[in-house]
């Protein structure tokens, strides 16, 4: 790679492919030069979970639970049920997913291992087992119980499985998030009448902390890598979209001009976030910069597309 006005190579690499790699390849060049002109870490190279439902003849419905390149390309099934699949989270590793599945007629939450299959059930309690989280050190888990009686946030230490309740409200409080230091939880609740977005340490004296006050509802927060920023869904007036906080200044801006945009996700360099948007023609994966500028549709998936989730980045050649 040249820069043609200073006469100077900027990058220069070799990277050895077969022809099944060359769409990987393709993306790990594509990374580079982001780098190199951006100064951030591209995110070509990178995948995403998500749910798919295709609605048979006979009104049955097929979940699967499958992961592909940043892109949409590249699809891979890890899971098919007749039954619900909800809320996949990637381990800090990229080599884990955990989800939520009705597979046993109850909600349950499950860490599957992406290149064996192998299942492990984590969380199967009476009542509600949802959204699950991963810590950014991969020993926990965040997520949703109604095992006491009531909707809270727990996190579940995964070597000896053991439960710490992290909030004490008659409200609903669910859908945490870790912060990228490990230190908060954001999460959405109702306990101020309409759902919005507050954060709680996880070793704090339980007090949370809301963030946002735009529109009636706002719930799904997402942190940011560097922990500045929150992605969330914004709606009001029957209108949901994407919406972005800036932790630092409590700058609140609406990124999608759509109707119904669900679960975005950032990538991992922080500066597109992917999501789910129902239109004329269906439910499809969608993209925005998190400046709001760039817009993508990727429509390369069979079915309505729910939950999207992005991964990590992926150790480099």
């Amino acid at each position: 790679m040249i820069d043609v006005y200073k006469e100077k190579q900027i990058a220069g690499f070799r990277l050895p492919s077969t022809k099944a790699q060359i769409r990987t390849t393709a993306h790990e060049i594509s990374d580079i030069i982001y780098e190199k002109l951006i100064g951030v870490r591209g995110a070509f190279a990178t995948r995403i979970a998500y749910i798919t439902v295709n609605k048979e003849r006979d009104g049955k419905k097929t979940y699967t639970l499958q992961i592909a390149d940043a892109d949409g390309y590249g699809p891979q099934v890890l899971l098919e049920s007749p039954e619900p699949l909800l809320s996949p989270s990637w381990s800090p590793d990229g080599k884990k997913l955990a989800y939520v599945s009705f597979e046993g007629k109850n909600s349950a939450i499950l860490v599957q291992d992406i290149k064996t299959g192998k299942r492990d059930k984590v969380a199967a309690n009476r009542g509600i087992n949802s959204a699950p989280a991963w810590s950014p050190d991969g020993s926990r888990l965040a997520m949703t119980l109604s095992k006491d009686g009531n909707t809270e946030i727990y996190i579940m230490h995964l070597a000896s499985r053991s439960l710490q309740r992290i909030t004490r409200n008659n409200a609903i409080d669910t859908e945490p998030n870790w912060s990228s230091d490990g230190k908060k939880l954001a999460f959405t609740s109702d306990r101020g009448g309409s759902p919005q977005i507050y954060e709680i340490s996880v070793l704090g004296d339980g007090k949370a902390k809301r963030l946002t006050f735009e529109g009636t509802y706002n719930a799904r927060p997402r942190y940011s890598s560097d922990g500045n920023f929150l992605t969330m869904v914004t709606g009001t007036k029957g209108v949901y979209r994407i919406a972005i906080l800036d932790l630092r200044n409590d700058y609140f801006d609406i990124l999608t001009r759509t109707r119904l945009d669900e679960s975005p996700s950032f990538a991992p360099n922080d500066h597109m976030i992917i999501y789910t948007t129902t239109g004329a023609r269906g439910t499809a994966l969608a993209a925005v910069s998190a400046d709001g500028q760039v817009h993508q549709r990727l429509e390369l998936q069979d079915g309505e597309v729910r939950e999207p989730a992005w991964g990590p980045f992926l150790p480099r050649r």
